[in-house]
């Protein structure tokens, strides 16, 4: 085997390029079948191969072409040059001239000769069986590049049955190769959740995903906030070369094939039938042979572009006559309009577009869905066909939810002013009413602007029934019902969670209309998971989704809401596993609604690390949280992400890090942006540096009363864990009482904690440490170590001190960059610049200084000699003492 093999240009092929070099070096060895769609990188990894090898091959290269398919030996034209136009179509002749070709000078054991072939799935028969023939006799190592469709010709198949070829079939990037190529191409990593959707829509393609960063990036789609790259609208595939690269895919294309793939592109899922009845059956056939189209399994064999982005371009490339043509076309057969979701946004915009006569109310729902869906653009394009002065209220408050999507505050404000007063509708005036509520608490207005919009809203039905004659008495009620509803969130985001409870809970065990149930056992479960009954809560959600998931469209409208607080329950809980993959799977699915509402699920996973205490990852991702939700905070949740931001600095002892997101968090507030109960202990946690150890846990003291006055138990006891950080053993008894009553792994951790803490026992806390190990709970760990050390040191007992001293260490080094329980131990960042300071992140997260010089933009000498200069500095020796703690005093040779 040779050694392996490394590129800074290709990404997720270091496994092909080695085996190919070994193909390429053993002299008995076959040649290679390179198989791969267009775009995915063949080209350039043989490229890489013959580079790497360098003189231990002689590389040679010749092109097949579409256009010279039926000339005999054209594609060998560069190697048969001393050939009389009389031998040029012999094949003992150009088989003697290509050796000759491939071996000049004659030797008797020359260095392996490589051929390259491009596109041979365009080689005439001629070629082929020359080809075969210099590898059967080891002439030269033969590779051929080649497209699977159209199919290369039958004998290079026959070569590899046969054993003189290895075939490789080049497949598209997995989701972490998206990410470190966009990284590569950045100089930065991309947040999670950007390179989730640019996967998506790339479908791995490197080529598509290079023009897609590339596009994004100069269109202002794609920007750089805190080290990181997110995206800040939904992408759109309209850049020249991005068309070029399209068009060079479906060249090969016949006229019928290319009607068919037409009318896939403009009309998107449609259903086998009518597809079949608008174009060539066989065309059709072919098209999924080629896999240019894909056929869903459900009863009508819905029929979609295998490659999103190419049906991006070719709904821009098609002349408008034609797409007009066909899209009249395909309104004549379609009998009914059609059922999926994306069936019916393409059946209303390319209506639209068609100059058909859409209706209001299917424009409308439309419009609806596109915000459902998180596609803003959308919505903005259709809603001002709407004409019916009824419905033009209603197409208003989808306008005002697509500017909120996009962070326009104003614009929403602008939009939806008015609309309570003036709409005959009790369903466009819960949509505006509960929007509304969503902007009061983005503007800082607070909880009472959130019940205030209830009761407008309550007011509103009042006027509507004593004015509107034959409006649905029932509608009035669960618009009654889901005011109500309304006020009853406002009280929550007052902390008023017990008062709730039991109202919510009677609406939810009454029954009525499916959206009432759910948004009424969705804001029950918080009440619960925030009182102490996480796991009740979790129970109740369970039947709250099967709600969801049978609601069909209209639920896709509460999937925020509903996450929201299953992801709150989970974290109440201390089921950071179960939140861990929900978080991804979530993620993994790419929908548009991470483009805006990214910063949330970001915050979620970055709250799930800092809890856990792998603080190298919190950071980041809550640092990406913050911007993201900078640009679109549809929760409100900057606040809670600007804290913790704070305090996860802080514990890193990132001082002007945690300095500036205390000041923000601090303007927020001002602002009417107030922070949850737990935010504001991290606020305060951030701060004992700058303010001292007694303030700040008065303020965790008055937090935690704060709580307790509210039956806030959950918020409760994560303040005096935070508390007992603090080194304040004042609180145990308090904390033991209350997590005895609750409910979960972090009320059953907190209570043997607190346990342990007030019999003293060293040994307990030992046990402990190691249980909260096991569970990944490494900052958990950590406290129960330092503790135990400190029972130890105040007895006096020498012995198990040293024990105890030896697992404090090993938990401060599984965390990396936390700093120990006891408050020792840990490097003096504060000496170190801004720069070395992001070094040091990146050391402690495991990156070696290859990935810490990408992730930065530097070259590996500079990070070289930062780590140099920054060992010095604080009396370290190696990169483990800095991840670990280990300062002695030891200097750098």
């Amino acid at each position: 085997m040779t050694e392996v093999l490394a590129s800074e240009t290709l990404v997720g092929r270091s496994g092909i390029l080695a085996a190919v070099a070994d193909c390429l070096l053993d002299r008995n060895g076959p040649g290679v079948l390179l198989l791969g769609d267009a775009g995915l990188g063949k080209t350039a990894l043989v490229n890489a191969v013959i580079q790497e090898l360098g003189h231990r091959v002689r590389p040679f290269r010749v092109f097949a072409g579409a256009t010279l398919a039926g000339v005999p030996f054209a594609a060998l034209a560069p190697l048969i040059t001393s050939l009389t136009p009389g031998q040029i179509n012999e094949p003992l002749s150009v088989m003697k001239a290509v050796t000759a070709a491939l071996n000049p000078a004659r030797e008797r054991e020359p260095v392996p000769a490589v051929l390259v072939v491009e596109d041979a799935q365009h080689l005439d028969e001629g070629s082929v069986a020359v080809l075969a023939q210099l590898t059967a006799a080891e002439v030269a190592k033969v590779v051929f590049i080649c497209r699977p469709h159209p199919a290369p010709p039958g004998e290079i198949f026959s070569m590899w049955s046969e054993g003189l070829l290895d075939r490789f079939d080049l497949q598209p990037l997995n989701g972490q190769d998206v990410d470190q190529l966009c990284a590569q191409v950045l100089g930065a990593p991309v947040v999670p959740s950007a390179g989730a959707v640019l996967r998506r829509a790339s479908g791995g393609n490197p080529m598509f995903l290079l023009e897609l960063i590339g596009n994004a990036r100069s269109a202002g789609q794609l920007v750089s906030r805190n080290g990181a790259w997110m995206l800040t609208s939904e992408l759109r595939g309209n850049s020249l070369r991005l068309l070029d690269l399209v068009r060079n895919q479906i060249v090969h294309l016949d006229h019928l094939q290319r009607e068919a793939l037409d009318t896939v592109a403009l009309a998107e899922p449609l259903p086998l039938d009518v597809l079949r009845q608008a174009s060539d059956h066989y065309a059709v056939d072919e098209l999924q042979e080629m896999r240019l189209i894909t056929i869903d399994s459900d009863a009508e064999q819905h029929v979609r572009l295998a490659q999103p982005l190419v049906g991006e371009v070719l709904r821009q490339i098609v002349p408008a006559a034609r797409s007009l043509r066909i899209r009249q076309r395909i309104l004549q057969l379609l009998e009914n309009r059609p059922q999926t979701m994306d069936g019916l946004l393409r059946y209303v915009s390319w209506g639209l577009e068609a100059g058909a006569r859409i209706p209001d109310t299917e424009i409308l729902e439309a419009a609806q869905l596109a915000n459902r869906l998180f596609i803003p653009s959308y919505v903005e394009r259709v809603a001002g066909a709407i004409k019916d002065p009824a419905l033009k209220l209603a197409a208003r408050v989808e306008v005002a939810r697509a500017k909120w999507y996009r962070g326009d505050i104003r614009g929403t404000a602008w939009e939806i002013s008015g609309i309570v007063e003036r709409t005959n509708h009790p369903a466009t005036l819960r949509q505006v009413s509960m929007l509304a509520a969503q902007l009061a608490r983005r503007q800082g207005a607070g909880p009472n602007a959130v019940k205030q919009a209830a009761y407008e809203w309550e007011a509103a039905l009042a006027r509507i029934a004593e004015s509107t004659r034959g409006i649905d008495a029932q509608e009035l009620e669960l618009g009654r019902l889901g005011s109500r509803l309304l006020v009853l969130e406002g009280m929550q985001a007052e902390g008023r969670h017990v008062e709730t409870e039991r109202e919510l809970r009677q609406i939810w065990q009454q029954g009525g209309d499916g959206e009432t149930r759910l948004l009424a056992g969705t804001l029950l479960a918080e009440s619960m998971a925030v009182t102490g009954k996480p796991l009740s809560a979790l129970q109740v959600l369970a039947d709250v989704k099967d709600i969801l998931d049978a609601a069909g469209y209209w639920g896709l409208q509460h999937t925020g809401f509903f996450m929201r607080r299953y992801i709150l329950a989970l974290l109440h809980a201390g089921e950071f596993t179960v939140l861990e993959e929900y978080l991804q799977n979530h993620v993994s699915q790419a929908p548009n609604s991470l483009i805006y509402d990214g910063g949330a699920l970001h915050f979620s996973a970055g709250s799930v690390d800092l809890r856990r205490g792998n603080l190298g990852a919190a950071l980041p991702c809550l640092r990406q949280a913050v911007s993201m939700l900078r640009v679109s905070d549809l929760q409100s949740d900057l606040p809670d992400a600007v804290a913790a931001a704070a305090y996860a600095a802080s514990l890193l002892k990132f001082r002007d890090v945690a300095a500036s997101y205390t000041l923000e968090h601090e303007s927020l507030a001002r602002e009417g942006m107030e922070s949850s109960l737990l935010g504001r202990a991290h606020a305060a946690m951030a701060k004992v540096q700058q303010v001292g150890l007694r303030p700040t846990l008065a303020r965790l003291m008055s937090l935690a009363d704060i709580a307790a006055a509210n039956g806030a138990v959950g918020p409760e006891i994560d303040i005096l864990v935070l508390v007992l950080r603090a080194g304040d053993l004042s609180v145990v008894r308090r904390l033991s009482s209350l997590a005895e009553t609750s409910e979960g792994r972090t009320a059953e951790f907190a209570f043997s904690y607190s346990q342990a803490l007030d019999a003293k026992d060293a040994a307990g806390l030992i046990a402990l440490s190691e249980a909260a190990a096991r569970e990944g709970l490494e900052l958990a760990a950590a406290d129960y170590a330092g503790h135990a050390l400190r029972i130890l040191e105040s007895r006096g007992d020498k012995s198990r001190q040293l024990e105890a001293q030896r697992l404090l260490k090993r938990r401060t080094a599984a965390l990396g960059k936390a700093p120990a329980a006891t408050g020792q131990g840990m490097p003096d960042l504060s000496k170190l610049t801004r720069r070395e300071q992001e070094i040091v992140a990146l050391v402690q997260t495991g990156s070696s200084n290859r990935d810490i010089a990408l992730s930065l933009g530097l070259s590996l000498r500079t990070v070289e000699g930062h780590l140099y200069r920054m060992f010095a500095k604080l009396g370290i020796s190696d990169r483990e003492k800095l991840i670990s703690g280990d300062h002695s005093g030891e200097q750098t040779v």
